[in-house]
């Protein structure tokens, strides 16, 4: 997990069931940054993933894993030095395969830096 260490959560709502807002804190001193890319440290997109995974798995208490990535459009670097706080916007709903359908953003402002449309495997149900 990344939490707690590349990033802390420093607001969740439970804007519904389903629906989930959260505000992130990056932190610009850890090491992905210094290998990615020195000098010009950029989030990895893979990155991006995890923490999109990671909020949905506290949320619904599961362990997950992101199985299919339908659509990935990352629309604009982030940049830790510049954009150190970010909001995540996620919308997710069950299938009958146990997985989830989810579609999430990552934005700061009317900045839209990740959109994602996609499917996560439940691998345990921690409830």
């Amino acid at each position: 997990m990344l939490l707690n260490d590349f990033y802390k959560i420093n607001k969740i709502e439970n804007k519904s069931e389903s629906d989930i807002f959260s505000e992130i804190e990056i932190n610009p001193e850890h090491e992905i940054f210094k290998g990615h890319f020195p000098g010009n440290p950029v989030m990895p997109g893979v990155v991006s993933l995890q923490i999109i995974k990671e909020t949905v798995s506290l949320h619904t208490g599961k362990k997950l894993m992101l199985t299919k990535a339908k659509n990935i459009k990352f629309t604009a670097m982030i940049k830790p030095d510049v954009h150190p706080i970010l909001f995540l916007k996620i919308n997710y709903s069950e299938t009958e395969n146990n997985e989830l359908k989810v579609s999430a953003e990552i934005y700061f402002e009317e900045i839209i830096f990740l959109k994602l449309s996609g499917l996560i495997f439940v691998i345990n149900d921690n409830n």
